[in-house]
């Protein structure tokens, strides 16, 4: 059978005041078309659909929009999505029932009973074109401080869940091939700094890939935004957003991951790389240059206007000696007439010894702020020392339940 992986759409994204609406179109039309041209059996979604838990009307319709339009092109076709740390578990739930129970599979939060993980209720049997059963998922999703199990000193509890979880689909699946899926950062994974919020699972910023066994055949992951693959004793892999989320991203190889599962319990991947709608530029393309120069390169970029929602992002970096107060005006004098989105300025100010300061010009300045580095930062200023790690952990188990306040201000148990 053949599946296909995808992840961290962020629907309702918005970079620095500018809708995303017309980029996410054409990924979901594109994908759509995908599945009828690749003939793909099953869709697994892992995380990050929205992109906050509260999502605008608009993004909510092109999920419903891309699932019946899917679904209806593709009658085989089963769709098994998790949800991320950005979403509300809750609300990615909230449309289960009106759906068809056998084809869509919407796993918000890690399912339950008496307050207790039930793993059983994460496996899903995937069926190829005959219906005949030929692999199973396992569909975890972004994993909250309530959901793991209670461990002894020294052991992991993510590694006991997930253990839980492949002893639940070994009992069931006989000789069928595992796949696993999960929302959290491996260790080793490359992480872009300007779009992935830090997320802690269990006390662990970044997870051991020896949760996950060789007896797995595939493990689709979502989080981090870079297409990657992560060495382990299985294969590992996440898929990555479907296009840049910040000018960070603006070289990743934004691609699906096309798996392909035979009776026999061979399994291949295969990427195939997502259009780019909208072009990311900035000037300088690394680090940053002096003013005159920055001009100067603006004024000489020359492209045809695309249509307004498709015009490209820019982002530029000055180096500064000084304060100046017109550096915007200066910047967009400079841009007048281009068709181009200016998303931030970044000012660097040189002093001895290097850099001693990296900041975003206007009103963007708070969307650069890290949570936990303000909080290290201000502990300092506070005690004279860096925040222990024990105080490091319960700040992370704050800010975790922070962003995954339900609409109506309570944690999404």
């Amino acid at each position: 059978m053949r599946v296909i992986h995808t992840s961290d759409w962020h629907l309702g994204h918005e970079l620095h005041g500018f809708d995303r609406g017309v980029e996410h179109d054409a990924f979901l039309d594109w994908l759509a078309s995908q599945l009828l041209e690749l003939d793909a059996d099953a869709l697994v979604v892992t995380g990050d659909v929205y992109d906050t838990v509260n999502p605008p009307i608009p993004a909510q319709q092109r999920l419903y929009q891309f699932l019946r339009r899917a679904l209806t092109e593709c009658p085989h076709l089963q769709i098994v999505l998790i949800g991320g740390n950005h979403d509300s578990a809750a609300r990615l739930e909230l449309p289960k029932h009106l759906l068809d129970a056998d084809r869509v599979h919407l796993i918000g939060g890690m399912p339950r009973q008496d307050g207790h993980p039930v793993a059983a209720r994460t496996l899903i049997e995937l069926r190829d074109k005959t219906r005949t059963p030929s692999a199973v998922c396992a569909a975890v999703p972004y994993l909250r401080p309530g959901d793991l199990p209670t461990v002894g000193e020294g052991e992991s509890s993510l590694k006991a869940l997930y253990r839980g979880i492949v002893e639940a689909a070994n009992a069931v699946r006989e000789d069928l091939p595992l796949i696993v899926t999960g929302h959290l950062h491996m260790s080793g994974g490359a992480v872009s700094e300007l779009s992935e919020r830090r997320i802690v699972i269990g006390g662990e910023e970044a997870v051991s890939s020896d949760i996950f066994p060789a007896s797995v055949a595939y493990v689709a992951l979502g989080h981090l935004h870079k297409p990657q693959s992560v060495s382990g004793q299985t294969t590992i892999r996440y898929a990555g957003s479907p296009f840049p989320m910040s000018v960070a991203e603006k070289d990743y190889p934004h691609s699906i991951v096309v798996i392909d599962l035979d009776k026999t319990g061979g399994m291949k991947t295969g990427l195939v790389r997502t259009p780019r709608p909208v072009a990311f530029y900035r000037v300088p393309t690394v680090g940053a240059a002096t003013l005159d120069i920055v001009e100067d390169e603006l004024r000489r970029i020359e492209i045809d206007d695309p249509g307004e929602y498709r015009r490209p992002y820019i982002e530029v970096a000055v180096q500064l000696d000084e304060a100046e107060p017109e550096l915007r005006q200066r910047i967009e004098a400079a841009l007048e007439g281009k068709p181009v989105r200016l998303t931030r300025i970044v000012r660097q100010t040189e002093g001895q010894g290097g850099a001693l300061a990296d900041a975003v010009e206007g009103d963007t300045a708070l969307d650069a702020l890290d949570p936990a580095h303000v909080f290290a930062h201000r502990h300092a200023e506070e005690y004279g020392v860096e925040p222990p790690d024990d105080l490091k952990r319960a700040f992370d188990e704050v800010l975790i339940g922070v962003l995954s306040l339900n609409d109506d201000g309570t944690g999404i148990p």
